[in-house]
């Protein structure tokens, strides 16, 4: 044995068979990712992980409104107001002093009575933040299981709410899929839906393996129970947070229930324009560098190793002998394979659509794409608690 091994490194050198070796681990390290972690969103079914605790549980929806959106007003809200549930109310917290817009809100509640409507008002120099608004929402609540979303969010289906409330039946923290919305469709807006969707897909992998860290600002919720447990927000000197770094505070792997079905899909509107999308990803990702250091590395393995693999694949391509370069060849070959195998059922899943023909487009970029986001901060500071 020892004379064959003294053979091949005769023969490829120690720099050679080091360069295999390395290819060679980052190719199962990169298989682990898209065939194992990535791929148990395809195989989750939450009827198998977790039993029920309760049927059909009242839901209050919670959304909080910033300003005069129309949106919100024609199209939004009457998703809302017309889920095919039977036992659920819509709350808003309507955050702004415009009379006549108020008045309409006002307008289509005395039709719904199972609507409520609050109004907060900041003038001058106080900014109410979000984290107010959701509390002011939730005692406003009549009911214990908590589902929030946000304005720019629609449900893709006039169940949402149904299906989500299976997520109840088994749990206390719930999670659903998220897909951006671009009004454009084009190379551009194609790779920021894979750098969300790669998010995304990090976060959920990670959450059916009750590892949950982040969920969907328009597409989670939590029992009144684990909110009074911990009297409230965390964090209270940034605006954001309230769908990670509270969660991240509030959730045990006993709690978790992720639902994913086509019916239980939000999508979120997301500008085109490449200067105000990144912008947005800087100042909602603000807070992932209070990430759990084993988060933080669980991302940062994929990405590294994706870029390793390439390089030292595409060196060992261009300097080792003919049937390592095959070798070398052959694992970007299987490793693509499997990597468009698994973000196409993952994806699917999650309810994102079109992927795999032009995938390699993310599939080299990503990294690049990460970079480029993290190399600058938001330009608006998420603002301060006052």
């Amino acid at each position: 044995m020892t004379h064959f091994f003294n053979q091949i490194l005769e023969f490829y050198t120690w720099q050679g068979v080091a360069l295999s070796a390395i290819v060679i681990i980052l190719f199962f390290v990169q298989i682990y990712y898209y065939g194992i972690a990535y791929y148990r969103i395809y195989r989750f079914k939450l009827m198998r992980h977790r039993d029920k605790i309760c049927e059909n549980p009242p839901i209050s929806v919670i959304v909080t409104v910033r300003g005069e959106d129309e949106q919100f007003l024609t199209q939004e809200l009457p998703a809302l107001l017309h889920q095919q549930y039977n036992h659920y109310e819509i709350v808003v917290v309507y955050i702004g002093n415009d009379v006549e817009y108020y008045d309409e809100l006002q307008n289509i509640r005395n039709n719904y009575s199972y609507m409520r409507l609050t109004k907060m008002s900041g003038s001058g120099r106080i900014y109410i933040t979000t984290k107010q608004a959701l509390n002011v929402g939730i005692k406003s609540a009549q009911y214990d299981s908590l589902l929030f979303t946000t304005t720019g969010a629609m449900p893709r289906s006039e169940h949402w709410i149904e299906f989500m409330a299976k997520g109840f039946e088994r749990g206390e923290v719930v999670l659903g899929s998220a897909v951006p919305q671009f009004e454009q469709s084009n190379l551009r807006t194609f790779i920021m839906r894979m750098v969300e969707f790669h998010r995304l897909r990090n976060a959920m992998s990670r959450a059916v393996v009750d590892k949950l860290y982040y969920a969907p600002r328009g597409n989670y919720g939590f029992s009144r129970r684990l909110y009074n447990s911990t009297r409230g927000y965390n964090h209270l000197g940034i605006d954001i947070g309230d769908n990670d770094l509270y969660l991240q505070d509030i959730v045990t792997p006993e709690t978790t229930a992720v639902v994913m079905s086509p019916h239980s899909v939000i999508a979120e509107e997301r500008p085109d324009k490449w200067g105000e999308w990144l912008e947005y990803v800087r100042y909602y990702g603000a807070t992932r560098k209070s990430y759990p250091l084993s988060v933080r590395s669980f991302i940062s393995r994929e990405r590294g190793s994706r870029v390793l693999f390439l390089l030292t694949a595409i060196i060992a391509i261009a300097l080792l002998p003919l049937e390592l370069k095959l070798g070398a060849a052959a694992l970007i070959a299987l490793r693509y394979m499997v990597v468009v195998w698994s973000s196409h059922r993952t994806a699917r899943k999650l309810g994102e659509r079109g992927v795999a023909l032009k995938y390699w487009i993310y599939d080299l970029l990503g990294p690049f794409m990460e970079w480029i986001i993290s190399s600058n901060e938001s330009h608006n500071t998420p603002k301060l608690w006052r």
